[in-house]
């Protein structure tokens, strides 16, 4: 039983690395901030979570098992919330999308109140507003 156990340690520990290696390729490499934040998140919190699952059977102790299962449990509550509020900040703030990106589902939803005010305490905040296609390259 216990070499099970080290096999699957091995495993988990192996497939969480992968996956924050994967998470950490996909920051570097996609186009947007928004894409950016999807790989982070999404590969991230997994990988994370498959980590300190490796941890907790490392040390087969009921106590370091339920700390695992607790800090897995946030991870997974709060990243979503955290990237939800990420990207509506960097929405709500003007952050271009990729150029690629065929649907925006906030048009016509955000706050501009909101928007002025964050804009307006900013630097540079007399530039461009980059969501008004007047002011995108062609």
């Amino acid at each position: 039983m216990s070499e099970v156990l080290d096999i699957l340690e091995l495993f988990a520990l192996a497939t969480g690395v992968g996956f924050c290696l994967l998470a950490a390729i996909g920051v570097v490499r996609m186009p947007d901030v928004y894409t950016r934040m999807q790989a982070s998140t999404k590969a991230g919190t997994l990988g994370i979570a498959l980590i300190v699952a490796s941890v907790g059977l490392h040390f087969r102790d009921a106590v370091t098992m339920l700390h695992s299962g607790l800090v897995i449990g946030f991870l997974f509550l709060t990243a979503p919330v955290a990237s939800h509020l990420i990207a509506r900040a960097a929405y709500v703030l003007g952050s271009a999308s990729w150029r690629g990106s065929v649907i925006d589902e906030m048009a016509g939803h955000e706050d501009r109140e909101a928007t002025d005010a964050a804009t307006a305490s900013r630097p540079g905040a007399d530039a461009p507003d980059p969501r008004d296609a007047s002011s995108r390259e062609a």
